[in-house]
């Protein structure tokens, strides 16, 4: 029993040692101040971030700010784990943990964590391709594989698409291998409109010249070339399908192709060309 009070009373006296309580608050305060320094420094760094990706210039170039709404977000990621990296170190150094031992058996345990965290690594590196040779960018219009939409935001290993029903997809980098980019270049609008075996196919086909024509004369800032009219692309069950094609600024296809079928049906039923109806014949023997 005194044994037992004996060794309590060691511990209690080596708890309030006036030079470990010294040692325990600064250690508590050095934790507090790198804590705070870090939140001080994160948001001086994302403040020199921002006015260094946009300057003060009163001349906005679009392109320019929609590399700037791709590459904020990455560069506020790397940033952040950077920073908390850093002061991680500094807390466990300063908590007296060996942090050299650490980081030097970190390349051991980085090998057996490499094998789990593969994807990890391809959905970051695949990111950075994207986003650095200019593929992808927030604002883009893209495909990938089912999914179409919007992208609102590309982070270091994820990309988000809103789709047109207002669904936000996240997609893994990785996965981004084969996709397409309505951004880039031109679009077409294609309208393909079914017309029925008895109708005059060249009757139609010079009211679609005539529509098309009309539609790119009046809308020659969106219109990039002549109109085409392909003639008969395919023969269905009761219909041959007839395409005319107009090459137009990217993101503006759809509403073109909208217009011209609004055009197109109220020429065809002035000219009297007939569409094509589901029909059925049927002999009596």
């Amino acid at each position: 029993m005194l044994a037992e009070s004996g060794r309590i009373g060691r511990v209690i006296n080596a708890l309030l040692n006036p030079a470990r309580i010294e040692a325990m608050l600064e250690t508590v305060i050095a934790v507090a101040v790198i804590a705070v320094g870090l939140r001080v420094a994160l948001y001086l760094a994302t403040i020199m971030l921002q006015r260094w990706l946009r300057p003060d210039d009163p001349r906005r170039d679009p392109e320019r700010e929609v590399q700037i709404r791709t590459l904020a977000p990455l560069l506020g990621s790397a940033l952040r784990y950077l920073f908390y990296f850093t002061a991680a170190v500094m807390i466990l150094d300063r908590l007296g943990v060996n942090v050299a031992a650490i980081l030097a058996s970190a390349g051991i345990a980085g090998i057996a964590i490499g094998f789990g965290a593969q994807h990890l690594i391809r959905d970051i590196i695949a990111g950075f391709f994207l986003i650095f040779e200019g593929l992808i960018q927030v604002g883009d219009v893209v495909r990938v594989g089912e999914v179409t939409g919007t992208v609102e935001r590309i982070h270091l290993r994820t990309t988000q698409v809103r789709q047109f029903s207002g669904e936000l997809v996240t997609i893994p980098n990785g996965e981004i291998q084969r996709f397409g980019n309505m951004n880039r270049g031109f679009m077409r609008a294609i309208v393909q409109v079914g017309l029925a075996y008895e109708a005059n196919l060249e009757r139609a086909m010079a009211v679609m010249h005539q529509v098309s024509e009309a539609w790119a004369a009046d809308h020659q800032d969106l219109a990039l070339a002549p109109p085409e009219v392909h003639g008969i692309v395919e023969f269905g069950a009761s219909e041959v399908q007839v395409r005319m094609v107009v090459m137009v600024k990217p993101m503006t296809q759809w509403e073109a192709e909208r217009q011209l079928r609004v055009l197109l049906k109220a020429a065809f039923e002035v000219a009297g060309v007939e569409i094509a109806l589901p029909r059925q014949a049927v002999y009596l023997r």
